[in-house]
């Protein structure tokens, strides 16, 4: 099922990004103070990084939904590489969480505009890991079907019925009560959002599991 974004391509993610924008710029000065603190801290370096690429998300985001500012045009990328840095960016959260995400796939190039797949993946990741029970398994694939990259992300949680499967993409839906999903209703309609703009579109439907399937589809690049 295809899910909803019933805001404009960039409108609702402009909006949700000048909100995000002042207290990621705190999180990030907080951060180096800690630092100055705890300069032995390993994980603090890869931690600056995570912040700097969505601060210039955002910024690219408020930059497309400005009056007058389209969005630049689709330009090539490698799935199968984009899938990887996310898949191993979340493995710590998953594992803190006695979650195991796994990476399958072949290598694809897909057309997106600038950071719309990174950004679906780490929303579809995130759902999928907070949604998996410990010593449960996500799964990220990627593959060609026809004129289409398709990057799936696949869970063993508590799935959704077909009412929240239609809902699942409009802006601030949080799902049934006890359904184990939480947060605020916006990362997938703004994933969604992303994904339409670059000429995909992003599917949930019910996985063989019982749980999740979320599919970032995307353009193949021509030959």
């Amino acid at each position: 099922m295809t899910a909803h974004a019933d805001a404009g391509p960039y409108g609702l993610a402009a909006a949700a990004a000048h909100q995000l924008r002042g207290p990621l710029s705190s999180i990030r000065l907080r951060l180096q103070l800690l630092g100055e603190r705890l300069p032995d801290v390993a994980e603090l370096p890869g931690v600056l990084r995570e912040v700097d690429r969505l601060a210039a998300l955002l910024n690219q985001i408020l930059r497309w939904g400005a009056a007058g500012v389209s969005a630049p045009g689709p330009e090539p990328v490698e799935a199968l590489d984009v899938a990887a840095a996310r898949v191993d960016a979340w493995s710590v959260v998953a594992g803190a969480r006695d979650v195991r995400v796994d990476l399958t796939g072949t290598a694809v190039t897909a057309l997106h505009t600038h950071g719309a797949l990174e950004h679906a993946l780490d929303v579809l990741l995130d759902n999928a890991v907070q949604a998996g029970p410990p010593g449960t398994t996500v799964t990220c694939a990627v593959h060609a079907a026809g004129r289409y990259a398709r990057v799936s992300v696949t869970d063993e949680g508590p799935g959704m019925s077909d009412a929240e499967l239609a809902y699942a993409g409009r802006p601030f839906w949080r799902g049934e009560a006890g359904a184990g999903r939480t947060g605020s209703g916006l990362g997938l309609s703004i994933a969604s959002s992303l994904l339409t703009a670059s000429g995909g579109r992003l599917e949930l439907a019910r996985a063989a599991s019982g749980g999740l399937s979320a599919t970032a589809v995307l353009p193949l690049q021509p030959d």
